[in-house]
This record gives C-alpha cells, structure tokens and sequence, in this order.
C-alpha cells in the first residue's frame, strides 16, 4: 500500500509502521498557495440575560464561531433622588462600580472569577492615560479621571490664598484640577463660580432630569483570562455562562448632598453585545480537527480582606497571612481603603464622595503638637514567602513603593505625588459637583504592588504581609482588599474545559 503513496503528497503521512493518515495540519500552516478563502467575517448578537435582579446577573454564551475577546456589556442605571443634586458613577472607575463579583463558566467549573471587581478596577484605571479617559472613557464607560492645570486669567480673587491677582493674566499655574471636557470662564468670576459640573455624564441632573446614559464593560476587563485568549465557541460542547454579582445600592454613584439615594439598575438596557469571529468553514474544521486537546495559560485573581480598627495614638501595625499556598504567584498588590463615614457628621456617606469607596487610603499628615513630631505619616511594608523577606530590608520610602508599581506592572501609573502619598499641595480646591476636589482625591490613590521574582511555587506556610500605617484618620474602619496573582491552567479537550492551578 505504501508503495502507491506519493512521497511528495503534502496531504499523507506515513507512520513507522507503513500504515498512512491525513495529516491534521490545517492548510493555514501549509507553505504555499492555500486552496482556500480566507476572509474573516464578523457576526454580532445581542443577547438578553437568562437571570436578572437587582443583585444577579447570568448571561448565556452561544456555541459558535469564535468569541471575541473585546465583547462588551452594556447597563443603565436609573437614579432616584429625593433631593435636588446630580448622580453620577464614581469618576475613577465609572460604570465598573455596579460589579461586586464577575464568574466565567463552563458547565460547572469555574474558569476565571473576580472577587471585589469594582475595588480591583480602581487599581486597573490607573494606568489609563488620563487623555484617554477625557475622550473616549467619559463617554464609554464614565470615567473621568483627566488633568488639567489651573491658570489665573484677569482680575479676580485667587482661589488660593484669597489675595487678588490684579488685572494681568498669570503665566504661572499653582495646581491642577480636572478637566471634564467643559472649559469654564474664569475671568472676573469669583472662585465660588468656578465648580466643575458634569453635565454630559449626569445620571440624573439636578433638574431632576433623569438621563440613564448607557455605558459598557469589555470582556476581556472583566475575566483577565480573554487578555491573552480568545474562545473558540463552536468547539465547546458545555454551556458558558458570564455570572455578574452587582454592587449595593450605595456603592453604585455618587451624589453630594442629596436627602436620599436609589440607584436601581434598567433592565431594558441590560445586554451582552457579542461579537463571534468566522473564518472559512473549511478552515474551522481543519483547526478543531488537528486541535482536539487546546491548553490556555492564564492568570487570576484571588482577594483577601482584612479589617484594620485605626489608632492615631499608636501605629497600625499587622502581620497577615494571605494565603497563596502551593501556588504560583506572579505579584501581589493590595490597598487600605476607608469606609467613609465620618461619626461626627452622619450625613457624609460613602456615595456623597466623588470616588465613593474605591480608594487606596494613604497616611494623613500630622502637623500638630510639637515641632519635632510634626511629619507626613509613614508607612512601613514588607512581605514574606519561602521564608525568606521580599525586601532585606523594610520598606519605608513612598517613592520607592511608587517604583515598585512600575516594576511589577511594566507601566508607570497616571496618578501625581499629592494623589499617591499626599506628600505635596498641587490639587486645587476647586468644588467639583459641590466637593472640594483636595480633600476628595488627595492621599486617595496610595496603592502597594510587590512582584515575586523567584518564580518560585509558595510553600505551605504561604505569603504573610508585614504592614505597618502610621497616623491614619481617627475614629475610620479600614479594609485591607488584597489580591493574588495566580498562574492557572485550562484544557479543553473534546468540548469540555478542564481547570486547575499550576
């Protein structure tokens, strides 16, 4: 029978044995002419959830052509307000604020699950270029987190010290403040004129207008496993479903001084947009055909909270445990974050804030008693893995924390000193929807992220955080969200997925 083969035949191999198969090339990887049409068509759904309330959310994939990663999710939020005020969605992470817990399923296992997604995207979001958030974020996904510096233009009060300016123009900028996009007139207005608005992203204006914008969520921000993959929908045989667990209530927009707050979710505007990627018929089989077992490596994330009871009259100082045992992990990124409630003014809430309750809390500084404890705070970090210290020694410079951000994520974050350690005054404290800009962000993005360079599996006692916070806010709850980096492994091998850790 071999004799008849021909040697030359790229579509035939000969086993050792003499026997001959097809081979299970596709003949995209064939050098050559390819004997076939190439073109990529792109088909989109738009599905409707198979679950819905004002707490759960389940969306049901279809099994065909291949997902694309970029798929995106839309929602609306219908604001109810008592009082007369403007509602809007946390300026640093917009919409993402209404996801609490996303899940990506196949059949019954879990393929890639977020925990604290909201509190997880205020970190993601600082690596948005602030430009991008100014044209195109404001209007996809509500944030708003752009730059711009202030200068003093004709004869008016300055805002800062309360001395007049005189009538010339002033070259010099003494602060940055945000820039919405809506340019305001500053000459010969008094500063109390001066608020930013935000008319274009208003979910109900003060008018009582209630404008319900539409913004969307990519797939691939939610499940950081579509980053680097795309599903190959037609060769799965299990259904795939997308669980969102939404946010409460409270947590959802922001308002300054309204009487009451509803944010209730418009289920008509509730979509999953789901692009599916087609090639060539042909060229599909080919591939599922010489595919039957793929494996994707992927990353995910794992939370740990804490609560941390502050203590101004001594430092804050923890030792925690935050698991990872037997795992590979790739970093280790954390925050401490404020519940916002102030118990000498019960009417400040969480929601009557700017950023609501997705902040890094950083140190205050404490400038009062005697000259020679008068400092900005300190903050003391370290962590522990395989018994050995992370850093020889701890670290205390907030510079180098700042550094070490970069190091671990590749990319340095858009936010300034003031807004990292409050180590400097540059933020303006220009009222934005009715909140002193300063007093809302500054001191409100002090992330710590640490890479594990050993690429070393962690033993079985696990990472343990050493964490010291002096001078934090008096009388404040804090919770530490913390997440893990886990390395992860999925097979999918005649239809069905397969997880498990590295």
């Amino acid at each position: 029978m071999s004799s008849q083969i021909d040697r030359g035949d790229p579509d035939v191999e000969q086993r050792p044995d003499g026997a001959v198969k097809p081979t299970l090339v596709p003949d995209l990887m064939k050098i050559g002419a390819v004997p076939t049409n190439t073109q990529m068509d792109v088909e989109t759904d738009i599905l409707e959830p198979v679950v819905q309330s004002e707490t759960f959310c389940r969306f049901r994939l279809q099994n065909k052509g291949i997902l694309h990663s970029n798929s995106k999710l839309t929602f609306s939020v219908v604001g109810g307000l008592t009082g007369t005020d403007n509602a809007f969605f946390p300026l640093n992470v917009g919409v993402h604020s209404l996801i609490e817990r996303c899940v990506l399923k196949s059949g019954t296992k879990t393929l890639c699950e977020t925990d604290g997604f909201n509190q997880f995207m205020a970190y993601r979001s600082c690596f948005i270029n602030p430009q991008h958030n100014k044209q195109r974020e404001a209007f996809t996904t509500g944030r708003m987190m752009c730059r711009q510096w202030v200068y003093n233009n004709g004869t008016y009060t300055n805002s800062y010290d309360g001395n007049a300016v005189g009538s010339m123009s002033d070259y010099n900028a003494n602060g940055y403040t945000l820039d919405t996009g809506v340019e305001i007139q500053r000459l010969n207005l008094a500063p109390a004129a001066h608020e930013l608005r935000l008319p274009n992203q208003c979910l109900v204006t003060e008018e009582g207008v209630d404008r319900s914008p539409v913004y969307q969520i990519s797939l691939n921000d939610l499940f950081p496993f579509l980053k680097m993959n795309q599903l190959p929908l037609y060769m799965v045989k299990e259904e795939l479903d997308v669980e969102l667990h939404y946010a409460p209530a409270n947590n959802r927009i922001c308002v300054s001084e309204a009487d009451g707050i509803t944010a209730s979710l418009d289920f008509t505007e509730t979509k999953f947009i789901a692009d599916y990627i087609y090639y060539p018929q042909e060229m599909m089989d080919a591939y599922a055909e010489a595919n039957r077992k793929l494996s994707f490596t992927y990353v995910d994330y794992r939370r740990v909270r804490h609560t941390v009871t502050s203590d101004n009259a001594n430092a804050n100082t923890i030792i925690l445990n935050l698991g990872g045992a037997g795992r590979i992990v790739n970093k280790v990124f954390f925050c401490l974050t404020s519940d916002k409630t102030d118990p000498a003014n019960p009417v400040i809430q969480p929601e009557r804030t700017l950023l609501n309750i997705f902040t890094a809390d950083s140190v205050q500084p404490n400038f009062g008693g005697p000259a020679a404890l008068r400092s900005f705070g300190s903050v003391t970090h370290n962590l522990k893995y395989n018994d050995k210290q992370l850093y020889p020694i701890d670290v205390t410079n907030t510079a180098r924390m700042f550094d070490n951000i970069a190091q671990a994520e590749g990319s340095t974050p858009f936010i300034s000193k003031d807004e990292y350690s409050n180590n400097l005054s540059l933020i303006t404290s220009q009222l934005v929807e009715q909140q002193d800009l300063r007093s809302q962000i500054w001191g409100m993005s002090f992330w710590t992220c640490d890479r594990l360079n050993t690429n070393e599996r962690v033993n079985s006692r696990g990472i343990e955080l050493y964490q010291t916070w002096d001078f934090l806010k008096l009388e404040r709850n804090y919770t530490l969200n913390c997440w893990l980096e886990l390395v992860r492994f999925a097979t999918l091998e005649d239809g069905a997925f397969s997880v498990s850790w590295a």
